[in-house]
C-alpha cells in the first residue's frame, strides 16, 4: 500500500510541475558511451527549450547534442563518447541558456571483440563476428595506420559483418567504432595479402570491334578489365567490362587506332593486377550513292565497311562537323541502305502537318522518371549545380505537367561512390505531387558515382510491371554509360517484350556530339526521341515536351520522313503528296493525310 500511495504522491506532483511550468527530468542513472539515453521532460513552458547531456561542472549555458523540448515527453539523447560523471540539462530558449531543470548521469567505458581469419586476400569479402554496444551509427571497419578505416559496414546490417579487404596487402586493423566522435573501442590484427590476374586478347583487333578478352584473377565483386591508351596514368579506365560476367570478356575496341593496354582493375582503389598490350589497327569503309535526290525522297547507298554494332549510314550538310548525324539508316538494316533525303527549302515548296491526340500528354499511361545524379551533376551552369536545376525542373514538372493520379515511378543512380547503383526511389503507383517532391529535395549527387544506364533500363520491366497502357520513360542525364552496360540492348529487350514502350531522352549539358548523336539513336530504337537541354529554361522545356506523344510521317515505301510532337508548334513538314501520321512505331494508330505545298493539315489521332 505505501509503494501504491508514493507513486500516487510522485503522479501529483509531476502534475503539479506541469500545471506550474517547472521542469522536470528522469532519465537512467548511468548509460554507456555512445548509447542512446531515453530522457523524459515535462513541465517546460517554451517549445524552444531544449533538453543536452553536459559534463558535471560543465559552465553554465553549453551543451552537447541536444533535442528541442516542444511538449513534454521523451527523448533521445547520444552518450558522450568519453566516459564519466555528466548531467542531464534542460536549458532555456534564450541565450545564455540559463539551466531550468538537472539530474546526474554516470557515463560508463564500454568494450567490443572482433572474431574474424588471421589472414584474408586484398579485396576480398571476409566475415567479421563482433560484439559491442550495437548503438546506432556504430560501425565496424579494417583500418591501418594511415587510415582509420578503408572499407567499413554498419553494425545494424548485421552479426557477422561482411568487410572487404583492401587492395594493398599488408597488416592491418579491425576496429569496432563508435557513431559517436568515431571512438574505437575494439581492436583486432589482419594480414591483407597479394593476389595477381592476368588479361589476353588478340594482340591486334580491328577499330570499333567486338573482341574477348580472357582473364585469371580473384573476381572480387565489381573487379573489370578495362581498355585503355598505351601509358595512360594507373587507376584511370575507359571502356569496361565486370568480370562478374564471366570469361572470357567481350569488349569493343576504340574507333581511334593505336597502342592499347588491357588492364585488370581491383574495384575499390583501381588497382591494376594484370596487363596486356593490344593494337587497334585502323579500318575504312566507302559509299555509292546517286549525285542528286529528291528532297523528302529515299535513296539506296551501297556501302562497304566493317558493319559493327550500331554503325550507320547518314546524310548531312557538306562541311557538319565530325559527330554530327542527319537522317541516317543503321548498316544491319541492309545494303543497300535507304536514306531519306532531308527537305531542301527553295527547289520545293513543302507542306505542313499538325497533329493532335485526343487523350492529351499522358493520360491513362504511366510514366517512369530516370534521373543522373552522378558526379558530373555537380557541375555549375551559371551560379546553380545540374543537379539542382534538375530537382526545381522535375518537381514543377510532377506538380503541374503531370496529371494528379498518373501511374507514376521514380528511379535514381550515380549515389554512391565508385558505384553503379541504381535505386528505385518512389515506386510506382499514383502521382502525389506533395510526396514527390519531398523525395526530389531530398536528393544529392556524389562526386566519383558512375553512371549506370544500361542497368538502370533494365530495370523499367520490373519497375512497371502490371501497367497495361503507354509506359513513357524519361531519361534525364548529363553524361555517357560508364557501368559497362548496354544501353541500347535495354531498350530493345524492352520494345521487344510486347507491352507500348516508349523511351525518351534528355541530354543535360551535352557538349558532345557524338554522345548527343549516340543518345538520338537510343531514343529512336525506344520509339522516342531526343532533347537537347542547355539550362534551366531548356530543361524544363524539353521535359514538358517529352511527355507529349511521339508522332511519325511515313511515305508510301513505309520510309519515316518526318517525325516531331503531338501538339507541339512546329509542325512537320514534308514535300507535298499522300503519307501515313502515325503514333510513333505504332501502325495501329493511324491516318492518311495529304500534304499540300505551303499549307498546314491538321490530323486528330
Amino acid at each position: 500500500m505505501a509503494a501504491r500511495q508514493l507513486a500516487l504522491l510522485m503522479a501529483a506532483l509531476a502534475w503539479f510541475a506541469d500545471a506550474l511550468g517547472e521542469p522536470t527530468i528522469d532519465a537512467p542513472a548511468s548509460a554507456g558511451v555512445g548509447s542512446e539515453v531515453a530522457v523524459t521532460v515535462g513541465g517546460t513552458g517554451n517549445p524552444l527549450d531544449f533538453v543536452t547531456i553536459v559534463a558535471k561542472g560543465g559552465r553554465e549555458g553549453s551543451y552537447g547534442g541536444y533535442q528541442y523540448v516542444r511538449k513534454p515527453g521523451t527523448f533521445k539523447l547520444t552518450a558522450p563518447a568519453t566516459p564519466g560523471d555528466y548531467e542531464v540539462r534542460v536549458l532555456g530558449a534564450a541565450s545564455p541558456y540559463p539551466t531550468l531543470a538537472r539530474r546526474p548521469i554516470r557515463i560508463d567505458a564500454v568494450a567490443a571483440t572482433l572474431e574474424a581469419p588471421e589472414q584474408v586476400a586484398a579485396g576480398a569479402k571476409f566475415q567479421v563476428k563482433w560484439s559491442g554496444p550495437d548503438n546506432p551509427r556504430d560501425y565496424v571497419g579494417i583500418g591501418n595506420a594511415a587510415r582509420p578505416y578503408v572499407s567499413y559496414v554498419y553494425a545494424k546490417a548485421g552479426n557477422p559483418a561482411s568487410l572487404t579487404a583492401p587492395d594493398d596487402a599488408g597488416e592491418y586493423e579491425l576496429r569496432y567504432f563508435l557513431g559517436e566522435k568515431n571512438t574505437v573501442i575494439g581492436t583486432r590484427r589482419i594480414i591483407v595479402g597479394g593476389v595477381t590476374a592476368t588479361v589476353s586478347a588478340p594482340a591486334q583487333v580491328a577499330a570499333g570491334a567486338k573482341f574477348a578478352v580472357a582473364w585469371t584473377g580473384p573476381d572480387n565483386a565489381r573487379d573489370f578489365v578495362t581498355l585503355v591508351k598505351a601509358g595512360t596514368p594507373e587507376n584511370r579506365y575507359e571502356r569496361y567490362a565486370y568480370t562478374s560476367k564471366g570469361s572470357p570478356l567481350q569488349l569493343t575496341a576504340p574507333d581511334e587506332p593505336g597502342d592499347y593496354e588491357l588492364r585488370y582493375l581491383t574495384a575499390q582503389s583501381y588497382a591494376t593486377l594484370g596487363r596486356a598490350p593490344v593494337k587497334v589497327t585502323p579500318i575504312s569503309a566507302s559509299i555509292e550513292g546517286p549525285a542528286e535526290a529528291v528532297a523528302g525522297s529515299t535513296f539506296a547507298v551501297k556501302w562497304q565497311g566493317p558493319n559493327n554494332v550500331h554503325d550507320y549510314v547518314t546524310v548531312l550538310p557538306k562541311g557538319a562537323r565530325e559527330g554530327e548525324s542527319g537522317n541516317y539508316r543503321y548498316t544491319a538494316q541492309g545494303n543497300p541502305a535507304k536514306v531519306l533525303a532531308p527537305l531542301a527549302p527553295g527547289k520545293l515548296e513543302p507542306g505542313f502537318v499538325a497533329v493532335t491526340v485526343a487523350q492529351g500528354p499522358a493520360a491513362g499511361n504511366a510514366v517512369e522518371i530516370i534521373l543522373d545524379a552522378s558526379g558530373s551533376m555537380l557541375q555549375k551552369i551559371g551560379k546553380e549545380r545540374r543537379i539542382d536545376i534538375a530537382k526545381k525542373t522535375l518537381t514543377h514538372l510532377t506538380s503541374s505537367g503531370i496529371p494528379a493520379g498518373t501511374p507514376l515511378a521514380l528511379r535514381v543512380f550515380g549515389r554512391e561512390v565508385d558505384s553503379c547503383q541504381t535505386d528505385l526511389d518512389i515506386a510506382l503507383g499514383p502521382l502525389n505531387a506533395v510526396a514527390v517532391a519531398a523525395t526530389i529535395a531530398r536528393l544529392e549527387a556524389k562526386n566519383g558515382a558512375k553512371t549506370p544506364i544500361g542497368a538502370s533500363l533494365d530495370k523499367v520491366a520490373d519497375d512497371l510491371r502490371g501497367v497495361r497502357g503507354e509506359r513513357l520513360v524519361i531519361l534525364l542525364t548529363d553524361g555517357e554509360e560508364t557501368c559497362g552496360g548496354d544501353p541500347a540492348a535495354a531498350i530493345e529487350k524492352l520494345r521487344k517484350a510486347g507491352a507500348a514502350v516508349r523511351v525518351n531522352i534528355v541530354g543535360f549539358a551535352i557538349d558532345d556530339q557524338k554522345l548527343a548523336a549516340t543518345f538520338r539513336h537510343w531514343s529512336d530504337s525506344g520509339g522516342g526521341l531526343y532533347f537537347d537541354a542547355r539550362d534551366a529554361a531548356s530543361l524544363d522545356q524539353a521535359l514538358t515536351r517529352a511527355l507529349q506523344p511521339a508522332v511519325e510521317l511515313v511515305d508510301g515505301n513505309g520510309q519515316v520522313v518526318a517525325e516531331g510532337l503531338a501538339g507541339d508548334e512546329t509542325p512537320l513538314s514534308a514535300i507535298p503528296g499522300n503519307y501515313t501520321i502515325r503514333l510513333k512505331g505504332r501502325s495501329d494508330e493511324s491516318k492518311p493525310v495529304q500534304v499540300q505545298p505551303k499549307a498546314t493539315t491538321t490530323v486528330a489521332l
